[in-house]
């Protein structure tokens, strides 16, 4: 992600657009079956169900299309009063799953019983999470697609001959390619692309979502080139996510923004002077540290994507793209960095770095007497600069909500076994004195009754 950063913070309103509705065609057993969204809040399904006898159950199946580890189906429960014919709705809130980017496809399709138990299932409809606000238009060469408003047709071409070379520098640099289409939707300032999407920093000038192939920019209105480089670099991030999405791996932070900082270019000036100084001064950060989440500290942030930038170069120049490509194929496989490394380069993160130090003459690692923690990678968002003020963040991923319950319960533990077995004898033994208590008093009442009886007699 890229972003511009001010020296004061901008709050966005949230006010709800006008309604979009996307229809379906009806049929026999369903009727009216319809979205309508509340751009960029809500978006309400609703229909008419028929049966032949009292509907009884009804369920929303829904969901929009992403690249997934399995079939994911959200579910919702209408309320309604059963009758042969019903109307339901539901909406689903942004505000409380978290919002959709603009451009994403969202389906859906109606489960429903009678009393007779007959089950009928609606067509699955489509229809594109977008506001109607705008006189959307698009250009397109072959799998990438410019969406845009509010600009002149040779804007929106500059922007889509950006993203062509875009594509040529990955598959030259990195061997990165896409199979699938790829959506840019160019806001014409980054005011309106913040309130396309909720819960997004006032700062954001661009997010790559790789999981939709989706990218949103806002122009920065008076720099081209800053412009086009944010095509270049939300671009790169689709494809590597593409090239190494992976179930059960993870990409470390220094690998996904060092190629979108080295897809753009040569580092920018004042980048390239802070990584000198740090060179100089001895203060770059270990490679390991940012197999994570960057700082979210600007100067921090600003020296982790330098030096990012500065690692991947590095390989590139010194092993050819081949090898580049080799290291991405084994992340996909899901195998650790240092597994993936050696495999590749023949030595670890360490030794990558030593190499690395050597080559940019930085001096030797520093070597703790205790063993290098690994840290675990974060979700944490991180900023990149580029061109001075423009910075960067990478998205937090997306997950779609859903009523079933995925995770393992854990089962609560108990006491040990001695504890247990020794609070059963206590209570024993409890019961036991009460039993003895109880049947004293019983004799003991009983034999006043006799004495009682023979004084009467």
């Amino acid at each position: 992600m890229r972003a511009r950063i001010t020296t004061w913070f901008l709050l966005i309103g949230m006010t709800l657009a006008p309604m979009q509705t996307a229809f379906a065609a009806p049929n026999s057993q369903v009727t009216d079956d319809q979205v309508t969204f509340s751009f960029p809040e809500t978006a309400t399904f609703s229909a008419t169900l028929n049966a032949g006898s009292n509907i009884t159950s009804v369920t929303l199946e829904y969901g929009n299309e992403q690249q997934t580890c399995g079939d994911v189906i959200a579910r919702a429960f209408p309320q309604f009063t059963p009758a042969k014919s019903v109307n339901v709705e539901w909406t689903w809130d942004m505000r409380q799953s978290g919002s959709l980017p603009p451009g994403a496809q969202i389906w859906w399709r109606w489960r429903y019983t009678d009393e007779s138990g007959a089950e009928s299932v609606s067509a699955t409809q489509h229809a594109v999470w977008l506001d109607d606000l705008h006189d959307w238009q698009t250009v397109s060469s072959g799998l990438l697609n410019i969406h845009w408003y509010g600009k002149d047709q040779a804007f929106a071409q500059t922007m889509l001959e950006a993203g062509i070379e875009g594509l040529r520098r990955n598959k030259d640099q990195a061997g990165l390619y896409t199979t699938t289409p790829v959506d840019i939707y160019v806001y014409p300032n980054y005011s309106d692309m913040q309130d396309a999407v909720l819960y997004e920093p006032s700062w954001t000038g661009g997010q790559a979502y790789s999981d939709f192939s989706i990218i949103i920019m806002g122009i920065s209105g008076s720099d081209a080139t800053w412009d086009q480089n944010t095509v270049i670099h939300e671009l790169t991030h689709i494809l590597v996510g593409h090239f190494t999405f992976s179930c059960i791996g993870t990409l470390p932070g220094w690998i996904e923004e060092g190629l979108a900082m080295f897809s753009e270019g040569q580092l920018d000036s004042s980048m390239q002077s802070q990584l000198d100084r740090a060179i100089q001064d001895d203060t770059l950060i270990s490679i390991r540290s940012l197999n994570g989440g960057f700082s979210e500290l600007p100067d921090k942030a600003n020296l982790s994507y330098s030096q990012s930038y500065s690692i991947i170069r590095f390989l590139i120049d010194t092993y050819g793209q081949e090898k580049m490509t080799q290291l991405l194929v084994a992340l996909q496989n899901a195998k650790p960095i240092d597994d993936a490394l050696r495999e590749v380069y023949g030595y670890d993160t360490e030794g990558l770095e030593d190499d690395w130090r050597q080559a940019i003459g930085a001096a030797p690692r520093p070597v703790s007497a205790l063993a290098t923690s690994q840290p675990t990678p974060t979700f944490v968002p991180t900023y990149v600069p580029v061109s001075g003020a423009p910075l960067a963040v990478t998205p937090t991923p997306y997950a779609v909500p859903t009523s079933s319950y995925t995770g393992v319960d854990t089962p609560p533990k108990g006491p040990p076994l001695g504890l247990t077995l020794a609070l059963a004898c206590v209570c024993l033994v409890i019961l036991l004195i009460f039993g003895v208590v109880i049947l004293g008093l019983v004799v003991r009442t009983q034999n006043q009754k006799v004495m009682k009886g023979g004084r009467d007699a």
